[in-house]
């Protein structure tokens, strides 16, 4: 599957340069996910594919985006954990200084809350809440792994959680510290938050 990634991601549009090697991988995954033999027996990009799963949402809504949704925005979620049948597969930060969700300590922690190996989605891959202004949900395939590394498998992320504390201070979530940094998630924000 690495082989087949790497292939893929020479053949996709090449992204500026400020957007990191980790975010065309989760692209080119989310459409083997999304539909593999389309985006592998097609002239199309990974952004074209993974853009046709948001339904009937206009262009430009939040759902045609290639965040996954915030664990909050979906029914019956929060952010204070994963949802059944999940487990966090990894973590990256940002430096905030927005003014929301951790503004004392200027520091924001994205946790992947990925399906358990065996489960379905709910749903499937569709926008959080069948609302064009949330982000997807079950549509990206892709994992941080640095924690429950006990567990061997990458699968869809149903949601992600924020967090102000490093997320390996943690005791319960069973994370490393080794830490990745994107700057552009600090804009992954919702009003549940």
């Amino acid at each position: 599957m690495s082989a087949v990634l790497d292939v893929a991601m020479r053949t996709t549009k090449p992204r500026p340069r400020r957007r990191r090697r980790s975010a065309r991988v989760a692209q080119v995954a989310s459409a083997f996910a999304a539909a593999p033999v389309r985006f592998a027996t097609r002239p199309v990009t990974a952004t074209q594919v993974v853009r046709r799963t948001c339904g009937s949402c206009p262009g430009g809504s939040r759902c045609c985006g290639s965040y996954t949704a915030l664990c909050c925005t979906l029914p019956g979620g929060d952010n204070f954990g994963c949802p059944p049948n999940t487990f966090v597969g990894g973590w990256w930060q940002c430096n905030y200084g927005g003014t929301n969700l951790c503004t004392t300590t200027n520091m924001r922690y994205y946790l992947d809350c990925s399906i358990n190996p065996g489960a379905a989605c709910p749903g499937g891959c569709h926008c959080g809440n069948d609302d064009c202004t949330n982000f997807q949900t079950c549509c990206v395939v892709f994992r941080y792994g640095q924690c429950n590394t006990d567990i061997p498998f990458v699968t869809a992320i149903q949601c992600r959680l924020i967090t102000c504390v490093i997320p390996c201070r943690i005791d319960c979530l069973d994370c490393d510290c080794s830490s990745a940094t994107d700057q552009h998630t600090c804009l992954h924000e919702a009003g549940c938050l």
